[in-house]
């Protein structure tokens, strides 16, 4: 999208464009009558695309290019009453990762609106620097799942070594190989593999995998969280399940090879892997979580 100019048939003079721009490409000046109006000048390229301006004059008289049509909120303004906090915390709450799929095949207009509610998603300077590939390849996923799981054989056969390897471990990971519980976790994902289960995809039928170029120490990752967000609820509201599975996640970043058969170019960090699937179970309740540790400063 570019911005390329203000309509000043259409303009009202309310000044809105001014007050929230990020950039402060919208100044004040006088027009030919004397009248205060915007200016829109972007003589360097430091438009970062957000599109505030187009949200928020109520007349549309700023001009852009290179862009699909913006979305008409309509009569209702405020998101609070189109969708409740009540309403919205329910959608929150019975959202589950999802571990039991059905063995169906999503049809690809509801991936594609998944994929949609991702492209809405906000980034650090509007970069929407993300891109995905989408596998519903089962032979492809069942490649995939092969290449993740290879974690539980490596981490068993090293576990009797777990006390030579303390002293240069993280703390995080310290605490889990000294867990007494990691040896029968590890034996229980063998034996379930040895049976044939899928223990990394949950012979889900589509895997979303998004990717990015670092920039700004971790902002891309958390872009990418936001917009795995956004596509789970998506999801949610389309009758799936979804859950973010590490391990895949963790395996494609660590080789190469896998990245460029899952077509990740080079450069590129793999910053989250979804399964979606159709539930093969449905969920009562909510359950709790613990308390928020919350400081307040006033």
């Amino acid at each position: 999208m570019k911005i390329v100019a203000i309509d000043y048939e259409k303009c009202i003079d309310c000044l809105k464009c001014i007050q929230v721009c990020p950039s402060r490409l919208y100044l004040e000046t006088k027009n030919k009558n004397n009248k205060i109006t915007a200016q829109f000048a972007d003589p360097y390229g430091i438009c970062i695309r957000c599109g505030h301006c187009i949200a928020i004059c109520p007349t549309e008289a700023i001009k852009y290019s290179n862009a699909d049509q913006p979305f008409d909120i309509g009569k209702e303004k405020k998101l609070d009453k189109i969708v409740p906090y009540e309403n919205l915390l329910k959608v929150i709450r019975m959202r589950r990762s999802m571990r039991v799929y059905k063995k169906e095949a999503i049809p690809r207009d509801k991936i594609e609106a998944i994929l949609e509610a991702m492209r809405y998603a906000p980034s650090a300077s509007n970069r929407q620097n993300w891109r995905y590939t989408v596998v519903t390849n089962k032979k492809e996923i069942d490649n995939l799942s092969k290449a993740s799981s290879s974690f539980f054989r490596i981490a068993r056969k090293l576990l009797p070594l777990r006390f030579l390897a303390v002293p240069f471990l993280s703390a995080s990971a310290r605490k889990m190989v000294l867990n007494p519980s990691s040896k029968l976790q590890l034996d229980n994902n063998l034996k379930r593999l040895e049976e044939g289960e899928d223990v990394i995809f949950f012979d889900a039928p589509c895997v979303i995998i998004i990717y990015a170029r670092k920039y700004t120490k971790n902002l891309a990752a958390n872009d990418a969280g936001v917009a795995l967000t956004h596509g789970m609820l998506a999801a949610q509201a389309l009758g799936l399940g979804t859950c973010w599975i590490g391990f895949a996640q963790r395996k494609l970043n660590g080789s190469r090879g896998l990245k460029k058969h899952y077509k990740i170019p080079k450069g590129f960090d793999v910053l989250g892997v979804i399964t979606v699937g159709k539930p093969a179970m449905e969920y009562q309740r909510g359950p709790p979580r613990r308390k928020l540790r919350v400081q307040w400063i006033e």
